[in-house]
């Protein structure tokens, strides 16, 4: 066995062995927690989901809502992440701007950071969750569900194409950063239905440079043309929905080098997971709805983690107009996902809620994306709207999986593609 071999089996022994030492639950598996008890249990709730089983707002659960929860379960990202996150370990360096922000140099591949300790720890952590394990490409449908105040549904169907350009750690795709030079990904969505709204394709590029404020553009069929939107995009809503521009990438905002964070600790946390490729997650009547999907037990099982807790809010130079004071972010150390969010308007009043309810998806050459697949939310309690998607249902491909048509570049990860959809 080589030195390097021994030098990945003892890194990848040490991140088992602080994540079972992370692992220890303090609400026993087999609990139920109801809209009678949670109380007992909110200090593991992120504030919206306290809401939401307070039942002061039309966001609400019935009175015979149950909670199972069940032991924590690991899934491990691929083992050419941890290679990759070996390798460059000592390779990426933080660099402090003059707004007051960070942006990086160095990074290469893998977890950036995973020493994240020291007086830079937020930004360490912020720019682990920026470069998480996402795969190198991923094609998938999703259905859509806008709910108001009245309980108003809108459902629409879309498909979503996802490609990274760079510091991709899969093998065998290292060629897509020749055809997209100086970006990091892109991030292309396409309503199917509604007829009305068919073809309205939204399609965010992020740059490699994490000082640079994406570029966002959108097609719209009844003009059959393409339209560049203005950086102040990242407060609109995104798609007709209540998501904003700057809750798409993961929930992380964009440009990373216009945040500042503030690191408040390790605290345990309630999140809920399917089982992989758990087909009763796409069932909407597992859920308690309406006026929420939220999940039955039959669904999966909420289990207690270990959060990394941050805050990140705009550098107060360019905080002017910007649509959020405060996002709260409860991150999973063990895979760099983001897991819930409490968004804070500019007054710091409570807003918004946004999770990941979902499950991890296996990818072919071994190893999973982390919360992909299943039910997500955006549920605004000041205005009274929702926003949810079930994603992957009949339709979910990663990696080698994605037929050929939706790797081309071309086509899904540039502007001019866009100038392609109805021909």
């Amino acid at each position: 066995m080589g030195v390097a071999q021994k030098s990945l089996i003892g890194f990848v022994f040490l991140f088992l062995m602080a994540a079972g030492a992370w692992a220890g639950s303090d609400i026993p598996a087999g609990t139920r927690i109801t809209p009678q008890n949670w109380q007992q249990y909110k200090d593991f709730m992120p504030q919206g989901l306290q809401t939401v089983l307070a039942g002061t707002t039309v966001w609400k659960v019935p009175p015979d809502a149950v909670m199972e929860v069940g032991p924590l379960v690991d899934y491990q990202l691929p083992r050419s992440w941890y290679e990759a996150t070996e390798k460059y370990k000592n390779q990426t360096k933080l660099v402090k701007l003059d707004t007051g922000g960070y942006t990086v140099e160095g990074y290469q591949a893998g977890t950036p950071f995973p020493d994240y300790s020291g007086p830079e720890e937020a930004y360490k952590i912020l720019y682990n969750l920026y470069y998480h394990y996402g795969g190198a490409i991923a094609h998938y449908e999703s259905d859509g569900y806008e709910i108001d105040r009245y309980l108003n549904g809108y459902k629409n169907l879309s498909y979503q194409v996802f490609l990274l350009f760079t510091h991709i750690s899969d093998p065998g795709f290292a060629g897509y950063s020749r055809e997209m030079p100086g970006y990091l990904s892109s991030y292309y969505d396409e309503l199917e239905e509604p007829e009305q709204s068919k073809y309205t394709s939204p399609l965010e590029l992020i740059f490699d440079d994490p000082q640079k404020v994406p570029e966002f553009y959108v097609f719209l069929p009844s003009l059959r043309r393409a339209l560049r939107l203005s950086s102040s995009a990242r407060c609109a809503p995104y798609a007709g929905g209540d998501y904003v521009g700057d809750d798409i990438y993961a929930g992380i905002p964009l440009p990373v080098g216009w945040f500042q964070a503030k690191f408040l600790g390790r605290r345990k946390m309630l999140m809920f997971r399917p089982t992989p490729s758990n087909r009763d997650q796409f069932n909407i009547g597992n859920y308690y709805y309406p006026p929420m999907l939220f999940p039955k037990p039959i669904v999966g099982k909420w289990q207690v983690f270990d959060a990394l807790v941050l805050d990140v809010s705009r550098v107060p130079s360019l905080n002017s107009g910007y649509c959020y004071g405060l996002r709260r972010m409860y991150a999973d150390p063990r895979t760099w996902n983001v897991m819930w969010i409490d968004l804070f308007d500019q007054n710091n009043k409570f807003w918004k809620l946004m999770g990941w309810l979902e499950s991890p998806e296996p990818v072919p050459e071994g190893g999973y994306i982390p919360n992909i697949r299943g039910v997500n939310w955006m549920v605004d309690f000041q205005n009274g709207h929702s926003s949810f998607a079930l994603v992957g249902k009949d339709t979910f491909q990663v990696n080698q999986q994605v037929p050929k048509e939706f790797a081309d570049v071309s086509r899904y990860g540039s502007p001019a593609g866009l100038q392609k959809i109805m021909k």
